[in-house]
């Protein structure tokens, strides 16, 4: 039984790494790289470029990765409590938004499979987040936001 639980656990361990490299090179990353946002590579949640966010290295970006991998690895040996951990994961994120409006629904699909404008990405993160700013200036200020960390490009 043991051993099952840790062919299980192998196999959402290698799943997940595909996943987080699949996601890590979508279109939501692509629209999310042009308001200054990227994926958080641990949770694949939306999150702030850090500095220079697009001169590190391919060396880094591998360690990062191996880092991240390592202790999904070493969950494997828990087998069935790694298997219980994901499954519960899975639910949690597919029921959280659940009851979140139709017109955030759309805009989640399209920044999963348009190719956006800076404009209209910024425009339904500001529906998403809810701010009660103008629109023009939060363009002005997410765009001031990537110039001083330095993610331009």
């Amino acid at each position: 039984m043991y051993e099952i639980g840790c062919s299980l656990a192998f196999l959402i361990w290698a799943g997940s790494l595909v996943w987080v490299v699949i996601s890590l090179n979508s279109q939501m990353e692509r629209n999310l790289n042009k308001a200054g946002f990227r994926l958080s590579w641990l949770t694949l949640r939306p999150k702030q470029m850090g500095n220079n966010h697009y001169k590190r290295s391919t060396f880094m970006k591998v360690g990062k990765f191996i880092l991240i991998a390592t202790p999904g690895f070493v969950g494997i040996f828990f087998s069935w409590l790694y298997v219980a951990f994901f499954i519960v994961e899975i639910l949690y994120s597919r029921f959280k938004d659940a009851g979140a409006p139709q017109e955030i629904r759309e805009f989640r699909w399209r920044m999963r499979n348009e190719n956006l404008t800076f404009d209209e990405v910024a425009e339904g993160l500001a529906l998403v987040s809810r701010v009660n700013i103008p629109i023009d200036e939060l363009k002005k200020d997410l765009w001031s936001e990537m110039i001083d960390r330095g993610n331009y490009r």
